[in-house]
């Protein structure tokens, strides 16, 4: 049988050709692209061992199709985040990929690029707001390029600026717990908050930055006084928005004012009309005040308090005891019949430089009396009529407080008093954390003297409140008398067995009450708690008798998804006022333990709040398309709507409606900025749904809730162009041609015969094989992408090959004819094509073939003369086997010479 040898080559001389095949078919398509240009080819044929001398030809090859952008319009404005940058266009022929370039200049220098195998990408990766131009190069196997597409431009629009919502805009509108709320902006991953006191924004009173929230608490209090307050948000570029409205103003303001209780006396009495306080009674007492973890004691003789004539003392408690009748800064003594004036003001730690001053009370106008005498000194004795209590005047009523040797819970830091002993000038006052005081927080007892039989902390003092008591140990106390040449009674330091006389009470604070969370659905939580103020003023603060006194300096927050709180915890911070929304970080999904605990004007961690819990389910994100099970293209963009706190969203999609979500089914991992994703390779076609699903990741790399729909795929599959169902295709000369499907770069042709199957990857839209051997076939073709991953496949078709070609297998008559002979040729097969113009009888040394009817009836053809033949002469019967053929186009062999001679 007939070979081809068929070379192509870009170079007229073929020394290095591109294709060096042998074919039987008359038919050749490469299967690979060829080089861009001309390319010149030629064929021979090969017999026997012989071949012919080439016969050549040249054609052109095409440039790679430029794809065309279709979407989005040029020059489009597309708000964000709501229309994210989804940029599609035309195929280009045999494209295995796609370069898409975006830069915020014509020029494409320094131009951010993506590759993709489908015809259109969700841009991946967060862009700021501003003009951009785009265009895309397509990609050949084999390292070919198209040119770059026409360049189009899109317009990315900014994020609105965040609405405010409280404060209010009110210059007027007094503020004493400063929380700043604003609508969170979807697109953006942090905000900064700016607050100034003035509306042009020049003099700052607070800067936050990167806050994650919508919500955010000084972590310290503002001062008093009117600000202006402003917020921005800050896209996933990076780039802030424009700030909010710039004259949102509110006004800060502290006016709880303390109320004097001891001793009282009226600023305009005359002084010789200012009648003696009880002498017995020395201390000063007041009210406490909401946000006052301290309180300012000013003792003057001047009704004006002017500096030179007055002393002032700090302290934690609500009570003021001075320790002796020295008139100077820290102890606050005055001589008893002195005529002086006091008063008292809060302070709200922690702000810088001595924390925030409040409204200062009444000033009152006082004397002291004298104290009446108790007796000699006989010799030291044990101090007797120890009490503690939460105020002096608690102390001194023996009606309040506590007086036993072992007192139960007190709720802070106690004033306790003792009875004067006779002829003692002074004591001290010495604490322990056991009966055998070998150990103090306030070990310096030297610095506990005092002339008065009250006793407070304040500041100078090793420390300005106690801590809590651990363990459910109490604290011991106990008071040594000294006489003015320094000799005490004896020290119950380190004494074993314990000095008598020693009392005990334990030191519990109340814990917070009234934790309230926000809704768990809202991405930043905030958390609530009743103010410490009114829980020791409520039922829980009370001991013996006595509502306890004492604010809250801070409030410690813990935050964590186990109820151990074991390290590291999610949230540790202090806080300055009774609510808290985190500002640098946002929460995991799922439950969370939740506690909080007063801190002292020590800061002394006190007891904890009981623990709350929520379950944080932020809401799950609204998918667009496709959904519903709907039929798409296999490269269809997965769309969703935009959520406020997104950083970015991971996407996943899942053949076989595989609902589980089973790694052996996942097809599409992928993590994006925006709200949009458009698969890298063409989801083949399928009549089984694909699930896709999508959850957003927040500014801290939290993970939300998946959202998850389905679809299913259309793919893309092949058109079969030739042959037709049911033909008849020559051995040596199959041709199939099939339509282009966009996106794909390569086809699998299978031809399949019985249980025999041939497969062949092609890049054209045809195929010629070189030989098929006889039967009854089928044939289909798989549309590839770049990844080699089908597409979709086409309808089958069937076909039948007879490769054997008829012959003749009997001439009648031979050698010798009588005058009347009609000729019969009998084939091997059923022809077609036999007529008196393909078989012809004709006298010998004539060219004219004589008259004669020649009729086909199956295998035979009859050829019978018009007239008789002439005897002796010499006749010849010719086939034109070249325009015989079977029923499969399969043309007769050229059959020997027939010749007979008429008797």
């Amino acid at each position: 049988m007939t070979e081809f040898n068929i070379q192509i080559d870009n170079d007229a001389s073929f020394s290095s050709t591109e294709i060096n095949e042998t074919t039987k078919n008359t038919r050749f398509v490469p299967q690979k692209n060829l080089s861009r240009g001309t390319q010149y080819w030629r064929v021979r044929s090969t017999k026997d061992g012989q071949s012919s001398s080439w016969a050549s030809g040249n054609f052109d090859v095409a440039p790679v199709t430029v794809p065309i952008p279709t979407a989005p319009a040029d020059g489009a404005v597309l708000p964000q985040p709501d229309s994210p940058p989804l940029l599609r266009w035309q195929t280009s022929r045999g494209a295995t990929s796609y370069t898409v370039e975006v830069d915020g200049d014509a020029d494409f220098i320094g131009a951010k690029s993506w590759t993709t195998k489908t015809t259109s990408i969700a841009v991946p990766d967060a862009l700021p707001a501003g003009d951009y131009f785009w265009r895309v190069t397509a990609s050949l196997e084999g390292g070919f390029n198209s040119l770059p597409s026409p360049t189009r431009s899109f317009v990315l629009g900014a994020l609105s600026s965040p609405k405010l919502s409280y404060p209010v805009d009110d210059i007027n509108q007094a503020v004493e717990d400063v929380v700043f709320d604003w609508e969170p902006v979807a697109g953006a991953v942090t905000y900064d908050l700016q607050v100034a006191t003035d509306s042009t924004f020049n003099n700052f009173a607070l800067k936050a930055e990167n806050l994650y929230g919508s919500r955010y608490s000084p972590p310290t209090t503002l001062y008093n006084d009117q600000f202006w307050w402003r917020v921005r948000a800050v896209d996933l570029a990076g780039q802030p928005t424009g700030w909010s409205t710039a004259r949102f103003s509110f006004k800060r303001q502290w006016l709880d004012t303390p109320l004097a209780t001891w001793p009282l006396g009226n600023e305009l009495t005359p002084d010789a009309s200012v009648l003696d306080s009880d002498g017995e009674k020395v201390f000063y007492e007041w009210t406490p005040v909401q946000h006052a973890s301290r309180y300012l004691l000013q003792v003057s003789t001047d009704p004006n308090f002017s500096p030179s004539y007055t002393r002032s003392c700090l302290t934690a408690s609500t009570s003021f005891a001075p320790r002796s009748t020295s008139f100077q800064d820290g102890t606050c003594g005055i001589a008893p019949g002195t005529v002086h004036y006091w008063r008292v003001s809060g302070i709200d730690d922690p702000y810088p430089s001595g924390g925030v001053p409040g409204i200062w009370s009444t000033p009152q106008k006082v004397s002291w009396g004298p104290r009446a005498p108790v007796g000699v000194f006989s010799g030291f004795s044990v101090v007797t009529g120890l009490r503690g209590a939460m105020t002096a005047t608690g102390a001194s009523s023996g009606s309040a407080g506590c007086g036993d040797a072992s007192c139960g819970v007190l709720s802070a830091t106690p004033v306790l008093t003792w009875n004067r002993q006779p002829g003692i000038d002074y004591y001290k006052v010495v604490i322990g954390i056991d009966e055998n005081f070998t150990f103090s927080p306030l070990p310096d007892v030297e610095r506990y003297r005092t002339t008065n039989h009250f006793f407070s902390l304040k500041d100078g003092d090793e420390k300005l409140t106690l801590p809590e008591s651990e363990a459910g140990l109490p604290y011991f106390w106990y008071v040594i008398p000294c006489r003015s040449d320094n000799t005490c009674g004896p020290s119950p330091i380190k004494r074993n067995p314990p000095l008598p006389g020693s009392h005990s009470f334990l030191k519990v604070s109340p814990p917070i009450v009234g934790l309230v969370s926000s809704d768990p659905g809202g991405s930043d939580i905030t958390f609530s708690w009743q103010d410490y103020f009114d829980t020791n003023s409520g039922s829980a603060g009370w001991a013996y008798s006595q509502p306890g006194q004492q604010s809250a300096r801070t409030y410690r927050i813990q935050v964590d998804n186990e109820p151990s709180f074991a390290d590291p915890l999610l949230d540790n911070v202090v806080v300055d006022q009774a609510t808290y929304t985190a500002g640098d970080r946002l929460y995991p999904e799922g439950r969370l333990y939740w506690r909080v605990q007063a801190v002292d004007a020590q800061e002394h961690g006190l007891t904890w709040s009981a623990t709350a819990e929520l379950v944080k389910a932020s809401p799950t994100l609204t998918l667009l398309s496709p959904v519903g099970n709907a039929a798409v293209a296999g490269a269809a963009p997965l769309e969703w709507a935009p959520q406020a706190f997104a950083k970015s969203y991971e996407v996943e999609v899942y053949k076989n409606n595989d609902t589980a979500f089973s790694p052996a089914n996942r097809v599409v991992n992928a993590r994006v900025a925006n709200p949009a994703y458009t698969p890298t390779d063409l989801l083949p076609a399928s009549p089984v749904p694909y699930v896709w699903r999508v959850r957003r990741i927040d500014s801290k790399g939290n993970q939300g809730p998946w959202a998850a729909a389905s679809f299913v795929s259309r793919g893309a599959a092949p058109e079969l162009l030739s042959p037709t169902s049911g033909v008849w295709q020559p051995s040596n000369g199959a041709y199939f041609t099939w339509s282009d499907v966009p996106g794909a770069t390569s086809f699998q042709v299978s031809l399949r015969s019985g249980t025999n199957n041939s497969v062949t990857t092609t890049v054209a839209t045809a195929y010629a094989p070189s030989e098929l051997s006889s039967g009854d076939y089928t044939w289909s073709v798989t549309a590839l992408d770049a990844a080699g991953k089908p597409l979709g496949t086409s309808a089958v078709r069937s076909f039948k090959v007879d490769s054997i070609a008829p012959t003749l297998t009997s001439m009648k008559p031979t050698g010798s004819a009588s005058p009347k002979s009609v000729f019969v040729a009998t084939f091997s097969e059923k022809v077609k094509g036999v007529s008196k113009k393909t078989m012809k009888l004709y006298q010998k040394g004539k060219n004219k073939p004589l008259k004669a009817k020649v009729v086909l009836k199956g295998r035979k053809a009859k050829l019978k003369p018009a007239k008789k033949l002439k005897k002796g002469k010499t006749y010849i019967v010719k086939l034109k086997h070249t325009s015989i053929q079977d029923v499969a186009g399969n043309r007769l062999v050229k059959p020997a010479k027939w010749n007979v001679v008429v008797n």
